[in-house]
């Protein structure tokens, strides 16, 4: 399965300079009826039953999760309550409203999920420099003059020549 990313221009903390980084290429995100839409793909469910689905299961698993149990969402992986706290001298003084701080889910992928994530293959889908994305490798060198629109095409790192500027390392 390939995972895409971005190749960056940030500022790096250590040294200073801007330097080129791997992001993940975030594509926005899927709302409730695209999820749907998705999930029920090959099966005999309807979106509508899908959904209805999700929404018991979130009446009865947050409540669950807030109570002290982890709960486990299909093969996923697994969703947890964690808070840090202030402490008190005297249990008589402990003040759940001000002294619980940071709570937060914490999730936990399953051994499959992780299993995904480690046989990915990594795509390069584009360039971002200054809030502009550039569609390709190619399109940004060309857009920059770094190359002229007759050269053929690029090497990416760990990749091959191509004229798309796309490079699949992993």
């Amino acid at each position: 399965m390939k995972a895409v990313y971005n190749l960056s221009k940030k500022l790096d903390l250590k040294t200073k300079t801007k330097k080129w980084f791997g992001t993940p290429a975030s594509k926005g995100v899927l709302d409730i009826n695209e999820t749907a839409e998705l999930a029920v793909v090959d099966t005999t469910l309807s979106k509508g039953e899908f959904k209805h689905a999700m929404e018991v299961a979130s009446d009865k698993l947050i409540p669950a999760v807030l109570s002290g149990l982890t709960v486990t969402i299909g093969s996923l992986g697994k969703l947890r309550l964690s808070f840090g706290s202030k402490g008190v001298d005297n249990l008589d003084d402990f003040d759940a409203r001000t002294m619980i701080q940071n709570a937060k889910f914490i999730f936990t992928p399953s051994k499959e999920l992780k299993a995904a994530l480690a046989q990915a293959s990594f795509e390069v889908e584009g360039v971002v420099e200054d809030g502009i994305k550039y569609g390709t490798v190619r399109s940004y060198k060309l857009a920059k003059g770094l190359i002229t629109p007759d050269e053929p095409g690029t090497t990416e790192p760990g990749g091959e020549d191509d004229d798309s500027g796309q490079g699949t390392f992993g």
